[in-house]
């Protein structure tokens, strides 16, 4: 029995042996190079050249080896793809009935190049290559008829490099890894992988995919299974940006569409669902829907000081460009039309926290119009309608804003911020911005803003007592009264402002409380430099001891008041000449007044005793003098 399977065995192997022999005796494979290459040709419409002799590999399985092939595009200044070599996995006993079934095609180090001079007759005109391989083929076929069929299971390319250029810019794509293979005659899966480098940025990629080819070329399928990816920046090396993407994209080919549905992405903790239609035109126009519950921008924001030094100690060679420069940063607004609706509902920048955010916007030609953006901030609401263009040379977003009920204590914790006010904020206006840059946002914007602050406490300054220890000190009177806290309550605070390079100027601004009210005050508030410079007119109402007689006369005049300096430290001044003058002026005069009249008395009893002519006219000029100099 033994015996009998061994014998078995060896007429097997001997019969495959003698195959082998045959196939590489009777069946030369630079018979197949004419038609591999036409095959190609008519199917791609690109040009397949291999350099050199086919040669059989027989172990560990057959294959067909070639020198360095190109594949070219008609026309095209250089090769799309290069490679040193190339092997044809076949399969065996189909060639003995004329069938060149091809397992797997495998290159290995190549270059492809998707740039200018690699685009021919197939991108300037798609149909052309097509036609001219199917007129090619038919003619073929008429003078060299061939009965062999061709198939091919698997295409694999290893450790390869992409050279992309889009624009000016060239992507150099590096370890690509890419395998298709047919699952079945229509619907292919595909794998790759590698990464991208450019400016000394880094993006690494793998996805895998099937493609539902059954309705090919009117329609097709993407079903991507996974898609990871990580991203590592000179600027913020030590934190990276990675994520993954999962979902199905329909192609249409007339009118040429792509739709997504179930589309999933993540961007490192940030979870995103999504709905997106692509119609592709002249124009690409395009309509989003954007879902999460979270958008963390504090990885985004923060820098690595380490980095930071050592980009900006690097030399670099000054470049001359003859394009005129363009700063426009949402110029990318003219490469699309279209529709955007974002809901989030929590958004994080280091200590800002907004919630609730929607945003709907249309782009047409450019200009993308704000229907609606809101958002809750600082236990308010934040409103505006507007406009982004991206048509100029520089950029300009102009909204309409509301402001509603915003917590000042909040809001300045949250924008890290020293303060002395707090309140509720109310306002309105309209601001414009010609950037994005978050740390140049500030400096940039300007725009009219009408303000209400209500239950506003001016925090480290008591205006009452500042008053009343001037009052105590230039006039040498007791004006104490109780002792005042270290804050000033007004019940309303209104004003215009006028924004502009960081500075909020102050203009017609007006505050009342149960103590005193701010009569038409202006200055200036600088939210870059952190100070302030703002004149008040002020009257006081109540909370100092009235019974004193020089706060009597204090209540009856408005006082100025100016408050400067940084948030931190700030000082105040008061105009006490002027004060002087309206309070205590008319007790000077009352003092005058009665000191002539005992002068006055004294020299007619004086004249009753008949003194001498001459010491009466001096006292007169005595009474003057010293009038004068009262009165002064």
């Amino acid at each position: 029995m033994i015996k009998k399977i061994l014998v078995a065995l060896f007429i097997l192997i001997l019969v495959i042996a003698i195959s082998i022999v045959s196939l590489i005796v009777f069946v030369d494979p630079n018979n197949f190079r004419g038609y591999i290459s036409q095959t190609i040709k008519e199917k791609t419409g690109y040009e397949l050249t291999i350099e050199g002799n086919l040669r059989w590999h027989i172990l560990p399985q057959v294959s067909i080896l070639t020198d360095s092939v190109k594949l070219s595009d008609p026309g095209a200044i250089k090769p799309l793809l290069t490679a040193d070599n190339m092997r044809l996995d076949v399969e065996l006993f189909p060639l003995f009935s004329k069938n060149l079934a091809i397992k797997n095609v495998f290159i290995s180090s190549a270059t492809i190049n998707i740039t200018d001079e690699s685009k021919g007759e197939n991108v300037k005109n798609n149909t052309l290559a097509i036609a001219t391989s199917s007129e090619q083929k038919s003619s073929e076929n008429k003078k060299n008829p061939s009965n062999w069929k061709f198939s091919l299971n698997k295409f694999e390319i290893t450790d390869s490099t992409i050279a992309f250029q889009h624009n000016r810019d060239l992507i150099n794509i590096r370890n690509v890894n890419l395998l298709l293979q047919k699952n079945n005659d229509k619907n292919l899966s595909v794998e790759l992988n590698g990464n991208i480098d450019k400016n000394q940025q880094d993006l690494y990629y793998s996805l895998n995919a099937n493609i539902d080819l059954m309705h090919f070329p009117e329609k097709a399928t993407i079903d991507l299974k996974k898609f990871n990816y990580t991203y590592n920046g000179i600027v913020n090396a030590e934190k990276e940006i990675k994520g993954s993407a999962i979902g199905v994209f329909n192609y249409q080919k007339e009118p040429m569409e792509l739709n997504s549905q179930n589309l999933e992405f993540s961007i490192n903790n940030n979870n995103f669902t999504s709905k997106i239609n692509v119609h592709f035109d002249n124009k690409p126009t395009i309509n989003l829907q954007l879902n999460t519950n979270q958008l963390d921008l504090t990885p985004f924001l923060q820098k690595d000081e380490k980095s930071t030094k050592s980009t900006t100690t690097q030399q670099t060679s000054p470049v001359v460009s003859i394009v005129a420069k363009n700063d426009n940063e949402l110029s990318i607004l003219n490469s699309f039309d279209g529709k955007a609706i974002i809901n989030i509902k929590e958004v994080k920048a280091n200590k800002i926290k907004l919630s609730n955010l929607n945003i709907h916007f249309d782009n047409q030609d450019g200009i993308a119009t704000f229907e609606d953006l809101n958002f809750n901030f600082a236990n308010g609401q934040i409103a505006a309608t507007g406009t982004a263009n991206g048509k100029q040379n520089i950029s300009q977003v102009k909204l309409n804003t509301k402001v509603s009920n915003i917590n000042l204590n909040s809001f300045f914790t949250q924008m890290d911020m020293a303060y002395d006010l707090d309140g509720t904020l109310n306002a309105t206006g309209i601001l414009e911005t010609n950037t994005l840059s978050i740390n140049k946002l500030l400096e940039n914007v300007k725009g009219n803003a009408s303000i209400n602050i209500t239950n506003a406490k001016l925090n480290n300054i008591n205006i009452l007592s500042i008053i009343e220890n001037a009052a105590a000190k230039y006039g040498n009177t007791d004006t104490s009264s109780e002792k005042h806290k270290n804050y000033t309550e007004f019940q309303e605070i209104t004003t215009n402002t006028y924004l502009n390079l960081g500075n909020i100027q102050l203009s017609s601004l007006n505050a009342n409380s149960e103590t005193l009210d701010i009569i038409d005050g202006s200055g200036r508030i600088g939210m870059l430099n952190r100070d302030l410079d703002v004149n008040l007119n002020v009257k006081i109402l109540d909370g100092l001891n009235s019974k004193n007689e020089t706060i009597a006369k204090l209540q009856k005049v408005i006082i100025p008041l100016r408050i400067y300096g940084q948030f931190s430290n700030l000082h105040y001044q008061l105009d006490i000449a002027k004060i002087f003058s309206d309070v205590f002026g008319d007790k000077l005069q009352q003092r005058l007044d009665k000191l002539r009249d005992k002068l006055e008395n004294h020299d007619s009893k004086d004249k009753d005793k008949d003194k001498d002519k001459d010491k009466d006219k001096l006292k007169h000029k005595a009474i003057d003098i010293l009038s004068e100099f009262l009165k002064k």
